[in-house]
């Protein structure tokens, strides 16, 4: 009896790989399965909940058959070779420079470190001349000390950090 509707149910939808065969067993089990459900007594007339369960059963397939596509598409690894033989992860663009980020992170980390081996002294001009940009003559005129002991001041601060950048080991 509900074969016909069966029928033109399957022709309105198309899924890739399916024959019309395979959509009317569909439809089939989908009918088999709304006689099982169906509650008498219901203001829903068999026939129209029964329709609507086949409908719903091609576009649950449908949709199944999609995912699935999808899914065998876009599964691959990221060490996976392209057609140029390069692997993905290394044509990805970023914006982002992790590894010098991390690099930067870590010269920061010991140059405050360094600048704490420092005096006081020491580290307000180094402070003044590198940071802030200001002239050593300003420096040397607001200390009220001569240009050449905030050369030197500079020079031993300057001597100071090298000594430690060269000490400095990766733990």
């Amino acid at each position: 009896m509900y074969k016909p509707c069966i029928i033109k149910k399957a022709r309105q939808i198309y899924i890739n790989g399916y024959e019309l065969e395979d959509l009317i067993q569909i439809g089939a089990l989908a009918l088999i399965k709304a006689a099982k459900k169906y509650q008498l007594g219901r203001k829903v007339a068999f026939t129209t909940y029964a329709v609507t369960v086949i409908r719903n059963s091609f576009n649950e397939e449908l949709r199944k058959v999609l995912s699935k596509k999808l899914d065998e598409n876009f599964k691959c690894s990221l060490n996976s070779l392209n057609k140029d033989g390069i692997e993905f992860i290394e044509v990805l663009v970023s914006d982002e420079n992790v590894e010098a980020d991390a690099i930067s992170r870590e010269q920061i980390s010991v140059l405050a470190k360094a600048l704490e081996k420092l005096s006081e002294d020491e580290r307000e001009i180094i402070q003044w001349f590198y940071f802030e940009n200001k002239p050593l003559k300003e420096y040397a005129k607001a200390k009220g000390i001569a240009l050449n002991t905030a050369a030197k001041r500079k020079q031993r601060a300057i001597e100071k950090l090298k000594n430690y950048f060269f000490s400095y080991k990766i733990s």
